[in-house]
């Protein structure tokens, strides 16, 4: 009988137990999942009850989710983080990979809720390392989720394919219709990143059924809002119009988060303004410009005031559209000293992170904050290059439409004498204007243009042979070294954009911009890469999808190894010499690339190739556009191609390269005489 108490006792004791800490589990679970609707003070409120009743360590596990939630919610980044790694110790303790994986996956979802890619990727394969596979558990396929939306944030659309292919099989395992609805969203987004409206609306379209089911209204003012922007993407603009109205409607009855009512009424606009129903466009579009700007959204203000800009100038409202593009630009401003901020808390909690991980981590520090400051140095002669160009843009087009209304208005008055007078005196004025204009576009190219220095820095040898057509030039040279822990690098652009003049000097303004993102921002070191993502960015911001536009470059891209001496190029329609040394001559090769250019082509969807070759000390490398070659001239006036200048590089090889400048400037001009030059002219020479 004394037994059997006994034991009795002990499953009471055991049961109590149990109980205390399922109830411990709970507790922290309330907390952290109503972190954002509980105020600062009943947050910290249940913290402390919760922390009186912990007693064992695994009480401290959840004590530690619930206190890092705070923490996090609190933006004291650097506490959450170590909090959560005390979490993980205890995990360690209890050798459980399913309390481990918890602890990294929350982790994960802090870092991505504060947009740092990078390490939220990370912390999510570290927990996805503890996890089982599982099609039908709901957290983990939440997970995947989240896993698929940072590779579509990344634009890897290789993973991000793969995880849409991984949560589709597990799709009709979920037990919940709203996880089911939410990957059906994930797959259309995909197929509308990759330009596949009709599979998207597909994806889209099912969503919504599902979510119609269950009465998720603004969802499904979500769902409604991503069918009509395929329909928008097809230009089939009165179906986009229905579904964006439809999914506005629906978002407010479902009283959906501002941002995507706002989001609504900038689709709804913009359709507007693409059916020539400018006064309604503008009706839908103030509303979301104020309304963003109240909301302290500047993205969803900023992409409102483009659109706006764009219609005051349709209406000829010049002075509107120039206010509603300065506000653009304004909120660029904005957006990159809040990203910088971000940056700066990132990098502070990154530190705290692998201080944790790594002794050396005060090493790693510092030469993270010499990257971090050449970066934004970079970044900020970018962002003032692309005001620059908007604004010259601007006032060009503004000039040239003056101009040529001015000069309609002197032909049809042209019987008038009185009036002729006059109309010429202002035609004359104007063009004062113009030229003044492009000789300030001129400083303005020059300006972009390397200097001296960048050559003479790297190269005790070199000559650039620089002769525009006109006042400004289509042609554009690029240079910048790259120097990390891995490479020494110095990348040079010879290129030749479309046209000459005003309309091939805008096309290098844009193409220099672009380059500077490539390379300075984005660390892009491969020529044939750095041509693919700027044929890109070309054909995306020339809308040449939608049009017949094919404006783009030709050129070469020239990357030289100082360590091992090797050239890395890819070239565009491009082709160079290069004077390989034999004994007292030089061999005067000639290298090419691929046959195709950068912009729109029947071969845009071939990828350009890297090619290289080894280079001795003393070679020289020639670059140059098709101006020179091209040139009309000689006792036959005939081109004078690139065998001749392949000869005429032959024959003063074995010079220094001033006195090469020297020769190669008087051929060009004895080749052409009183002929009109036809094309900008470059030819760049690096002594090895």
């Amino acid at each position: 009988m004394h037994k059997l108490k006994k034991i009795i006792f002990v499953l009471f004791v055991t049961y109590n137990v149990a109980l205390y800490s399922q109830n411990i589990k709970q507790k922290s679970y309330y907390i952290q999942i109503n972190i954002r609707k509980l105020d600062s003070l009943t947050k910290r409120t249940e913290l402390e009850n919760l922390k009186k009743i912990v007693r064992s360590d695994s009480d401290k596990y959840y004590y530690f989710l619930a206190e890092a939630a705070v923490l996090s919610s609190e933006d004291k980044l650097k506490e959450a983080v170590s909090t959560y790694y005390q979490a993980i110790d205890i995990s360690n303790k209890f050798k459980s990979d399913t309390l481990k994986a918890t602890v990294y996956a929350k982790l994960g979802l802090m870092y991505l809720n504060r947009d740092n890619i990078t390490k939220g990727l990370s912390n999510l394969n570290y927990a996805f390392k503890y996890l089982r596979e599982s099609r039908s558990d709901s957290s983990y396929v939440g997970l995947r989720s989240k896993k698929a939306l940072i590779f579509m944030f990344m634009k890897n659309t290789t993973e991000y394919k793969r995880e849409v292919q991984w949560l589709l099989n597990a799709c009709t395992l979920q037990k919940s219709r709203i996880q089911e609805a939410s990957i059906y969203n994930i797959a259309g987004n995909y197929f509308l990143d990759a330009n596949e409206n009709d599979s998207a609306r597909y994806f889209f379209q099912k969503s919504l059924t599902l979510r119609e089911k269950i009465k998720n209204l603004p969802f499904m003012g979500q769902s409604y809002n991503n069918i009509g922007t395929t329909y928008f993407n097809q230009s089939n603009y009165s179906m986009a119009l229905r579904y964006y109205q439809e999914g506005l409607m629906w978002r407010i009855k479902g009283k959906a988060p501002y941002a995507g009512v706002v989001e609504s009424y900038i689709n709804i606009g913009k359709t507007f303004n693409k059916l020539q129903n400018k006064s309604l466009a503008g009706q839908y579009l103030k509303k979301a410009f104020y309304l963003g700007d109240s909301l302290k959204n500047p993205t969803l203000t900023q992409r409102a005031s483009m659109v706006l800009k764009d219609i005051n100038y349709d209406l000829g409202d010049y002075k509107k559209a120039m206010e509603y593009l300065i506000f653009y630009y304004m909120i660029n401003d904005s957006l990159y000293g809040i990203k910088k901020k971000d940056e700066v808390a990132n990098l502070t909690l990154d530190y705290e992170t692998d201080q944790k991980l790594t002794q050396d981590s005060l090493k790693r520090m510092e030469a993270e904050r010499d990257v971090k400051f050449e970066q934004e140095k970079q970044k900020e002669i970018s962002k003032r290059t692309t005001i620059i160009i908007g604004l010259l843009i601007l006032f060009l087009s503004v000039v040239v439409f003056f101009t040529l209304k001015l000069f309609k208005r002197n032909k049809e008055k042209q019987i008038q004498n009185e009036l002729i007078t006059k109309q010429h005196d202002l035609l004359h004025q104007k063009q004062i204007e113009i030229n003044d204009s492009i000789n300030y576009a001129k400083n303005i190219q020059n300006a972009l243009l390397p200097s001296g220095s960048a050559f003479d820095e790297n190269f005790k040898e070199h000559f650039v042979f620089f002769e525009p057509k006109d006042v400004v030039s289509g042609d554009f040279y690029w240079a910048s070294r790259i120097t990390d822990k891995q490479n020494d690098l110095f990348i040079y652009i010879t290129a030749d954009c479309t046209g000459h003049g005003v309309p091939g000097a805008f096309m290098s303004l844009i193409c220099i911009s672009f380059i500077n993102e490539i390379i300075d921002e984005e660390k892009i070191t491969d020529p044939a890469e750095i041509f693919n993502i700027l044929r890109k960015k070309i054909i995306q911001t020339l809308s040449q999808k939608e049009n017949k536009n094919q404006d783009g470059l030709d050129g070469t891209v020239c990357v030289f190894d100082y360590k091992t001496k090797k050239l890395n190029y890819a070239c565009a329609n491009g082709r160079f010499f290069v004077g390989h040394k034999n004994a007292e001559k030089f061999d005067v090769v000639e290298y090419r690339g691929d046959k195709m250019a950068v912009g729109k082509s029947p071969n845009e969807e071939i990828q350009f190739k890297t090619y290289s070759v080894q280079l001795q000390t003393g070679e020289i490398i020639y670059t140059f556009t098709d101006g020179i070659a091209d040139q009309f001239g000689g006792a036959q006036s005939k081109k004078l191609k690139i065998k001749n200048l392949r000869k005429k590089i032959s024959e003063i090889s074995h010079l220094n390269l001033k006195e090469q400048q020297s020769e190669v400037k008087y051929f060009f001009n004895e080749w052409k005489g009183n002929n009109e030059q036809i094309d900008d002219v470059t030819l760049i020479a690096i002594k090895i």
